[in-house]
């Protein structure tokens, strides 16, 4: 039976205490270090600056709703959250649209796995990804910079830093993004720099900064280089420019390449089939030389032998081969429709994102590949990413935009969807850049 809401569902002083103790008295905010514990200064006993906040309302129409749970659920410790008095007030704030019950409940795991952490040295792969932005991009006189919640949807114009930041950020795990940044300015190369703030188990708040230069990429924390990746963050993009194909390349070699992973990885996700967005069945098995000759009558009657494929290198040519879920025939994955090509690579990409959270704190971004999605598939994914235990990062496809947003002069929303609960706007404006006078102008690309 629905609650009414002027009625309330409080936390019991027990549960308060529960929520106090599995943080180590510390706000759950990642990025904060404030302890809420401490004795007075001049009494006996201990001061208590925190509140335990519901991340699904208390009040039937408070900040994040009820979300469709259970009052037990409501009331229980699972759904608080432990905050120091300044982000206490914060979180609830406008209703709660700034902090999504996703985000509250990600930050809340984070808490409790460092307090475990303490104890025993339980190693932990939570984290969060708080911002990415340049400090110096080119001739761009403000460069752009965003600040990510649990699950992202990127919207502005051109020319306003979406694929950039993107390609920066991806550049974190694999330098081979660091080339798309090779302009050049009256001779010179362009430079660029960009920061990563993120916080994990073991760190409140880590800045990893890279300097981007003709494509060569040095990683930095604080002064000191890095040539490998960090350990802790893993970015995931997936890009419609990694798509485009290589002549030498087999469906393996190409998959290897776009998901910067083995073969034994490969295989490992493949068996996990197209997953939710596309469900269905994978397999590779070796290619067969396409026969065109028809000329040769004597040959008609005779049995032909298809011929393997090889590659440059001696090595059998492998296709990939799907099938949908309940389906009966194979298809190469050359004669899938362009939808459901793009739905498998992202799927392939969610699939390692998958596991690869369970390693390391991970980011998974998405950029053109998805543009193709109709209303239906473009819904399916917000719906899968909104369910993962990673954050995501998406660039808002043109063609969806009259289906999600609210626009009017003054400011550009979500609609009130059920599939948009869990996931955030975040605006870009264009941005402008010196000529070679060194005065603004407007970028016109």
């Amino acid at each position: 039976m629905a609650t009414p809401k002027e009625e309330r569902i409080d936390f019991s002083a027990k549960t308060k205490l529960e929520i106090f103790k599995r943080v180590n008295t510390r706000c759950s905010v990642p990025r904060c270090k404030n302890v809420t514990l401490g004795p007075y200064v001049e009494h006996e006993g201990a001061l208590n600056m925190g509140f335990a906040c519901h991340i699904y309302s208390a009040a039937g129409d408070g900040p994040r709703g009820r979300g469709g749970q259970t009052e037990e659920f409501i009331r229980s410790e699972k759904n608080g959250i432990w905050c120091c008095s300044t982000h206490a007030g914060l979180v609830d704030k406008k209703k709660g649209i700034e902090f999504p019950a996703a985000v509250l409940f990600a930050w809340k795991a984070l808490a409790e796995a460092r307090a475990r952490k303490l104890l025993d040295d339980t190693p932990s792969p939570l984290g969060w990804v708080d911002t990415i932005g340049f400090s110096e991009y080119g001739n761009l006189i403000t460069p752009p910079r965003i600040t990510l919640s649990r699950n992202t949807l990127i919207y502005g114009p051109n020319c306003s830093g979406k694929t950039s930041l993107m390609e920066a950020a991806a550049s974190v795990s694999d330098s081979r993004y660091a080339v798309m940044f090779c302009g050049t300015s009256k001779g010179f190369h362009l430079k660029y720099k960009v920061q990563i703030n993120y916080s994990t188990v073991d760190a409140h708040n880590k800045t990893l900064e890279l300097e981007i230069c003709n494509g060569s990429l040095i990683r930095r924390e604080g002064r000191t280089p890095y040539l490998l990746p960090p350990g802790d963050l893993e970015v995931i993009l997936c890009s419609e420019r990694q798509t485009r194909r290589k002549p030498h390349e087999d469906d393996v070699d190409f998959l290897m390449r776009y998901l910067s992973i083995d073969k034994t990885a490969l295989f490992y996700l493949a068996e996990m089939g197209g997953g939710e967005l596309l469900p269905g069945d994978i397999k590779f098995e070796e290619a067969v030389e396409d026969d065109d000759d028809d000329d040769d009558d004597d040959d008609e009657e005779e049995e032909k032998i298809p011929k393997k494929k090889y590659k440059l290198d001696g090595e059998p040519y492998m296709n990939l081969l799907f099938r949908h879920r309940g389906g009966e025939f194979w298809a190469h994955l050359k004669y899938l429709s362009r939808s459901e090509y793009g739905l498998l690579l992202v799927s392939f990409a969610a699939s390692k994102a998958h596991e690869t959270c369970k390693q390391k704190l991970t980011l998974f971004l998405v950029d053109a590949l998805i543009f193709n999605f109709d209303k239906f598939n473009f819904e399916k994914l917000l719906s899968m990413l909104s369910k993962s235990d990673f954050q995501s990062a998406l660039i808002l496809p043109p063609y969806q935009e009259e289906n999600i947003l609210e626009k009017s002069e003054a400011s550009v929303e979500l609609k009130k969807l059920a599939y948009l609960e869990q996931w955030q706007l975040k605006v870009l404006e264009r941005s402008e850049y010196l000529n070679t006078q060194g005065s603004p102008m407007r970028s016109a690309k």
